[in-house]
């Protein structure tokens, strides 16, 4: 029988270091989808998860189980891309980029699927999608990540981002609507055939 999340926690935090390879193999997929979804690139996703996991690793013996084991990994894994996400708009900002060429980028580090077990992303709408996703403003993008790629609901959302349901419903919504609209621009120019 497997052990529960707080099981394997006590037993890393009394040196049972095996303890937190389960954990990690636990969420590992989870946290690689999030991260993808949320950086657009695999490269930059498997950065942030493993970035995410050790962070884990060094803050495990303060986790105080006042939430879930899984709300507080997806809050560490969310304050990692968000402070990604930033650090690539001072970026682009400070870099003379246009709008297009970061597109571009982004375009190209989706075409650089190597692990298809982990993620697949096989046509055209997911890829669509995708770069519409990462269009999102960071705070809308964040939610509607956790919400529809992660299952995650509106109170766990709330949770791990520190914020009302009010806000998240709200931010989920702005996010739907501005992708809906995108996609819809696109099925009229004639994209999607």
């Amino acid at each position: 029988m497997a052990l529960s999340d707080s099981e394997l926690i006590n037993q890393f935090n009394n040196g049972n270091k095996e303890a937190f390879t389960k954990l990690i193999e636990r969420y590992q997929h989870k946290i690689y989808n999030s991260t993808f979804r949320m950086l657009g690139n695999h490269e930059d996703a498997r950065d942030m998860a493993q970035e995410t996991f050790i962070r884990v690793y060094k803050n495990l013996s303060k986790f105080e189980a006042n939430s879930s084991f899984s709300t507080w990994l997806f809050r560490i894994t969310t304050n990692i891309c968000r402070d990604e996400l930033r650090r690539r708009q001072r970026k682009i900002k400070t870099s003379n980029l246009s709008g297009e060429e970061a597109s571009e980028r982004n375009l190209q580090g989706m075409k650089e699927i190597n692990n298809p077990e982990k993620i697949s992303i096989a046509n055209e709408l997911n890829v669509t999608i995708q770069e519409l996703v990462n269009q999102l403003v960071p705070e809308q993008k964040t939610v509607f990540v956790l919400r529809e790629f992660e299952g995650l609901n509106y109170q766990e959302i709330a949770n791990i981002l520190d914020i009302s349901m009010g806000t998240v419903k709200s931010r989920l919504s702005r996010a739907r609507r501005a992708l809906r609209e995108d996609l819809n621009k696109i099925i009229k120019n004639g994209g999607l055939q």
